[in-house]
């Protein structure tokens, strides 16, 4: 599926807000750091076209993504792999060559998001900004919680830098991790059964 004419115009803004906030300068002569997320628990053919789509914008937007290290994390129920691989890799699909699909589906994959904001938050930290490439809707996304557990270890991983740094990339919205951890700490939303 991929992205729309739209939706690369919002991403591109928005990684520009992410990029330029107060909150997210780099270190002095730190070289910028990308990380594209691919949630492996559904269709990811189209997670990938997003992905590379969202390359494209990027590097046709500013030429400072002309000489950026770029990460690929691979978010699957089992497991989390990065790979560092160029965003000329990405945008000509060689990032996603060996990866395998699980043939067994399993009706609850249990992505925890929890698990996720973890791991990028203990080795993805000099990553000035994370797209997570979701293959559902925002609504469907909220409906299952954000898939989130355990709501307080959410808050924990994303202060204090990684709510500014983080873009959730749905089929239809896009939502930053800022706006996500307002409507956690709102309270307004349970947390899953791991049943």
């Amino acid at each position: 599926m991929g992205l729309t004419q739209l939706q690369r115009l919002e991403l591109n803004k928005r990684v520009d807000k992410i990029l330029h906030a107060p909150s997210n300068v780099p270190a002095g002569g730190q070289q910028l750091e990308i990380a594209f997320v691919a949630d492996m628990s559904s269709d990811f053919e189209d997670i990938f076209q997003s992905i590379k789509d969202a390359v494209t914008a990027l590097k046709s937007h500013d030429k400072i993504f002309q000489n950026v290290r770029s990460n690929v994390i691979y978010w699957r129920e089992d497991n989390i792999i990065t790979k560092v691989t160029p965003m000329s890799f990405i945008q000509m699909g060689k990032a996603f060559e060996d990866i395998e699909e699980k043939k067994e589906k399993k009706e609850n994959n249990s992505l925890y998001f929890e698990e996720l904001c973890g791991y990028l938050k203990l080795y993805h930290a000099r990553c000035r900004c994370i797209l997570l490439f979701l293959d559902c809707t925002y609504e469907a996304f909220e409906e299952q919680s954000f898939r989130i557990y355990d709501v307080e270890k959410v808050k924990e991983s994303l202060n204090p830098f990684l709510k500014y740094r983080l873009l959730v990339v749905t089929k239809d919205r896009m939502i930053s991790g800022s706006e996500l951890f307002m409507k956690l700490i709102a309270n307004k939303y349970q947390t899953l059964d791991k049943d």
